[in-house]
């Protein structure tokens, strides 16, 4: 699949040019949802994210609360690009905004991960275009 800018027919690695120095999502084919900036890609869509941490989703049980996450730090990472299924450029003032889940403690949040009072999600808030 090919990406058409400017007249010229890219790659579809070539498309993401437009995330370079961006803060991203990538959701990784076991789970996984990884933010940090992208520095990096090349023809495979390898990508090289920098103050990368993997985000934990839970929306608890009781509908009442709200939806939480909580980061792990991970530093710089090297993604493959055959395990990536979605990236996206992440909104600043959409994290910011009362309706995005609540950050947590990781360690609250794993605790609720394995009290079984919730569900563990993925939460992506895509517009329509």
């Amino acid at each position: 699949m090919a990406a058409q800018e400017g007249g010229l027919i890219l790659p579809a690695a070539a498309s993401l040019v437009d995330q370079l120095d961006k803060k991203v999502l990538i959701i990784l084919r076991d789970g996984r949802n990884l933010v940090g900036v992208m520095r990096s890609f090349d023809q495979f869509s390898n990508v090289v994210l920098e103050d990368t941490y993997e985000r934990r989703v839970v929306i608890p049980d009781d509908e009442s609360q709200p939806a939480v996450y909580g980061d792990v730090p991970l530093g710089l990472y090297v993604i493959r690009g055959d395990s990536v299924v979605l990236l996206g450029e992440v909104a600043e003032e959409l994290e910011a905004s009362e309706d995005h889940p609540r950050q947590l403690p990781i360690e609250d949040v794993v605790a609720l991960e394995r009290s079984g009072a919730g569900t563990t999600a993925v939460v992506w808030d895509i517009e329509d275009l």
